[in-house]
């Protein structure tokens, strides 16, 4: 992985323009978006696709930066949606930015799994909707946040601010939350039962209950009571963005935090 790491570097210096512009509330809805978007996507998703061409790489390293590119192409397709969405850039890309930072630290870790070929149509399907499970919620927790921001800022009655100036106003940033939670959802609950249909395929066996998979169930049980309460009673704002990132915080510890034990702890 050390060979890589002016592709990493490279990589990482092509998102800071965008974050740069993010969090000092210079981005609009215009051209100058869509060419710091295009250009911070390009690095990542081109240091993403070298490292798969010779099979999915399970290391952290790998893992970090496959959230990062999956991350950004989900926030692009998201500001082409919503018009306000390219103001949650102002946390996601600094956030983004240090995963980048922690996946160059930990790039001469052991990769305790090895490469692992992508092989039949129901693994392929499964790592896909995995990563876009993860950039979705990231998306979404990164909207919680948002929201938590902004009822602060409003409690404070404080003078329009950063917060007020940079982030997406409190009633949608709370839609945005609940939209992309929702989305999460479906990826989760699809991304599960690929895994599971996988495991039957290569082993005759149901899912394992690792650490990792426990973690995940759990993080998915979360969303769905969540969005169920959500539903039932209307809870939103910062008690809804509170159990967001609790069960992001899950899917964290399932995703890169299993990496971590494997390849820094005991690799």
């Amino acid at each position: 992985m050390q060979a890589n790491l002016i592709p990493q570097l490279a990589a990482l210096v092509a998102m800071l323009p965008l974050t740069a512009a993010a969090v000092a509330a210079r981005l609009g809805r215009n051209l100058l978006l869509w060419l710091l978007l295009a250009a911070a996507l390009v690095g990542p998703a081109a240091l993403v696709a070298s490292q798969i061409s010779a099979g999915w790489q399970p290391g952290l390293s790998a893992n970090l930066w496959a959230g990062v590119a999956a991350t950004l192409l989900a926030f692009a397709a998201l500001c082409l949606i919503r018009p306000g969405a390219y103001r949650l850039g102002a946390l996601l890309l600094p956030y983004l930015a240090l995963s980048a930072v922690l996946a160059i630290a930990f790039s001469s870790a052991p990769n305790a799994e090895g490469p692992v070929i992508l092989t039949g149509t129901w693994f392929s399907l499964h790592v896909v909707l995995a990563v876009a499970s993860y950039a979705t919620l990231t998306l979404a927790a990164i909207a919680g946040t948002a929201v938590l921001l902004q009822e602060r800022a409003l409690k404070r009655r404080a003078m329009p601010g950063w917060t007020g100036r940079t982030l997406p106003p409190l009633a949608e940033a709370e839609a945005m939350q609940i939209r992309l939670l929702t989305w999460s959802a479906g990826l989760m609950a699809a991304a599960l039962a690929t895994g599971a249909a996988n495991e039957v395929i290569e082993t005759g066996q149901i899912l394992a209950l690792t650490h990792k998979i426990l973690l995940a169930f759990l993080a998915f049980a979360l969303i769905v009571a969540l969005l169920l309460l959500h539903h039932r009673t209307g809870i939103r704002g910062r008690h809804a963005a509170r159990w967001l990132l609790a069960g992001y915080l899950l899917l964290l510890l399932a995703y890169p935090g299993v990496k971590f034990v494997k390849d820094v702890l005991i690799g």
